[in-house]
């Protein structure tokens, strides 16, 4: 029998979230990405068959890409420069899945389980399974992870809360009952029961708070200060960021992964303010979930058709990092 996912069990990561497809306010020079130049290295990256990927990390000093499946949670290694890729971590079966993932600088890959209500911690030389923590909250979903120096930190798609993975001074990771919640609150407004509230997450330029996709109201972003778990609204110019699930944060430039590109956001250090640089399209996307950077190059993981199954192809796509503009948004 194949796989099916229900929009709900999708975890909204642009099924669910649902509005307009477009980032509001795109500067009239935005366009279609130029190809990078390379052509040793490939700019489309067939992932297995079936597969439906999640999230995407890289750790920038290694040529590889780490795809996470939102079909039973298995992890996918591809090398960036020939495309070729093998399972690290195994399918762990019905109600699993690997969401949002990053890759620390121990070589550890900290993992949203989604609906499962889990957070995972990889050996990515291995694939073997170092720490699992289980959320109790009544329908816990798990939908992103950011890295700061002392902790992993992950998001819940239908609470308002955060989930920290304090972290210790050689990166020890913590026992079960060392997890702490944070709720949140401030700007925060949370959605209705089954309502997806937020997805994706990252730390501020500076480190000292986190980022999160707000996807009411059209879409934003607020900045949460991790250990109350205040929120404030980041103005972004008048511009609103609908069907916006996966971030990724390069220095200041905050890369939004939405439903038919990827929008490109200036933030200033404390991650207060913001403005909308550029949005980049290719027709290669299939309705981006997530994106990551290594070298000139970012690496888009295609969420694919509403409705995947066990038969599905899919890819990822390789797109150079914005670094002109012709035109500015504030």
């Amino acid at each position: 029998m194949q796989k099916t996912l229900s929009r709900r069990r999708l975890l909204g990561l642009g099924a669910a979230v649902g509005g307009a497809a477009v980032l509001a306010g795109t500067p009239a020079g935005a366009g279609a990405a130029t190809r990078p130049q390379d052509a040793a290295w490939p700019t489309r990256i067939e992932l297995p068959t079936g597969f439906h990927p999640g999230g995407v990390a890289t750790d920038g000093r290694s040529p590889y890409a780490y795809y996470g499946s939102l079909f039973g949670g298995d992890v996918y290694r591809v090398d960036l420069a020939t495309g070729q890729g093998k399972y690290i971590s195994p399918d762990l079966g019905e109600g699993n899945a690997a969401a949002g993932i990053r890759l620390d600088c121990q070589g550890r890959l900290f993992v949203s389980g989604a609906y499962s209500g889990q957070m995972r911690v990889l050996d990515v030389s291995t694939g073997q399974t170092l720490a699992t923590y289980q959320m109790p909250l009544p329908g816990a979903t798990i939908a992103d992870v950011a890295l700061t120096a002392r902790a992993a930190w992950f998001t819940d798609a239908f609470h308002a809360v955060l989930y920290k993975l304090p972290l210790g001074p050689a990166g020890e990771l913590p026992a079960a009952d060392q997890v702490v919640t944070v709720p949140l609150s401030g700007d925060w407004v949370q959605g209705g029961e089954g309502e997806v509230t937020t997805l994706g997450v990252s730390p501020t330029p500076d480190g000292g708070g986190l980022i999160l996709v707000h996807v009411l109201d059209g879409g934003g972003l607020m900045r949460v200060t991790p250990d109350t778990g205040v929120a404030r609204r980041i103005p972004l110019g008048g511009v609103s960021i609908p069907s916006a699930n996966g971030v990724r944060l390069d220095g200041t430039r905050l890369y939004v992964a939405q439903s038919d590109g990827i929008g490109v956001l200036q933030l200033n250090q404390e991650g207060t303010r913001g403005a909308l640089l550029t949005r980049v399209t290719d027709p290669d996307f299939d309705w981006p979930s997530a994106v990551a950077v290594h070298g000139d190059r970012l690496y888009v993981s295609n969420f694919g058709p509403r409705t995947p199954t066990s038969t599905t192809p899919y890819h990822s796509t390789a797109v150079p990092l914005v670094r002109r503009f012709t035109t500015t948004h504030s």
